[in-house]
């Protein structure tokens, strides 16, 4: 990981696929301010986040990317969240792209 110099501490930079989930959000922020289309994948795979706050900032960009939320609620149980991840992936599918290593979901 690459860790970013800052006032003579380093520290990890943000990546959607961080163990710190506040680098997770810092990854999320950056792709809602840049508009980054291509963190869709990323952002699908945070849906299933353990963190509500990731997941929350997570549907919203989406929504904000795509004006939709499929269905998805960030505070929903797990088996009602991975039926609305399975409905991203679908959709993300139907645009023509397939989702990345970083939008594999983790079996049940």
């Amino acid at each position: 990981m690459v860790a970013v110099e800052h006032l003579g501490c380093s520290r990890p930079a943000a990546s959607f696929d961080a163990a710190d989930p506040s680098l997770r959000i810092e990854a999320i922020r950056k792709a809602a301010h840049d508009r980054d289309m291509t963190a869709v994948p990323s952002l699908i795979s945070l849906l299933d986040s353990d963190d509500p706050a990731v997941r929350l900032l997570a549907i919203r960009t989406l929504e904000d990317l795509t004006s939709q939320t499929l269905g998805y609620d960030h505070a929903a149980p797990p088996w009602s969240r991975r039926e609305a991840v399975d409905r991203w992936m679908r959709w993300y599918s139907q645009q023509g792209a397939t989702p990345g290593p970083g939008a594999a979901r983790p079996g049940p």
